[in-house]
């Protein structure tokens, strides 16, 4: 992900798990529903951030983790993982720690405690797919949410779609008033990348963002 200067802000490691030696590495899409029902999301998320810490140890700049709603919603969970990087807490500044828009707003008083036990350890905190539940905005300003990920679905052909670009012009300066960092999601397009500084996007992600 980078931001309009073009710095590299952090990277995404999507997780795979590979089914068998040798075999195809899954998406996250194919396997999570999988340890849903099989009570292993908060584990994979844990192993998410385990990794992610690793990578960061080993040199990379700064790594986000997206976290399912159903680990955010689980008290043990939260507790292992402050326990986690507490005891790496120099790389902690380094890590990007997400949730999507409707895990945070589906179980909002556990992402609050959330928030609030992992913000003193210094990563940084969001909210991503955002931007359907934009009348909930206002909850966001005493959480210690740090950025917002614009859903893709707002950022599809903003060039010339003068409906979304209000849209995401307000739901920006709102979430600037409130001092969160806005990032736009998925940009397809140079077309879709030169219009975001002008909406008030301070990054992008997705296959038109250049790689430094």
């Amino acid at each position: 992900m980078a931001g309009n200067g073009g710095q590299m802000l952090h990277l995404e490691c999507p997780l795979r798990l590979q089914a068998t030696e040798n075999g195809e590495w899954l998406t996250a899409g194919s396997f999570m529903p999988m340890a849903s029902r099989l009570a292993m999301t908060s584990d994979l998320d844990l192993a998410a951030a385990r990794l992610a810490l690793d990578r960061i140890a080993a040199g990379t700049p700064a790594v986000a983790v997206n976290l399912s709603g159903e680990s955010i919603f689980d008290t043990t969970f939260r507790n292992r993982l402050q326990n986690l990087i507490a005891n790496r807490k120099d790389l902690a500044p380094r890590l990007w720690l997400e949730v999507s828009e409707v895990g945070a707003f589906r179980h909002f008083e556990e992402f609050r405690a959330f928030c609030n036990a992992l913000r003193p350890l210094g990563c940084r905190l969001g909210i991503e797919h955002f931007g359907r539940q934009f009348s909930e905005i206002g909850h966001l300003h005493d959480i210690g949410l740090d950025y917002l990920k614009v859903d893709g679905s707002f950022i599809r052909d903003i060039d010339k779609q003068p409906g979304n670009q209000a849209f995401v012009k307000g739901l920006c300066g709102i979430a600037h008033n409130i001092g969160l960092t806005v990032i736009a999601e998925g940009v397809q397009s140079p077309e879709e990348l030169a219009a975001l500084p002008a909406l008030g996007f301070d990054g992008a992600t997705g296959p038109a963002v250049p790689r430094k």
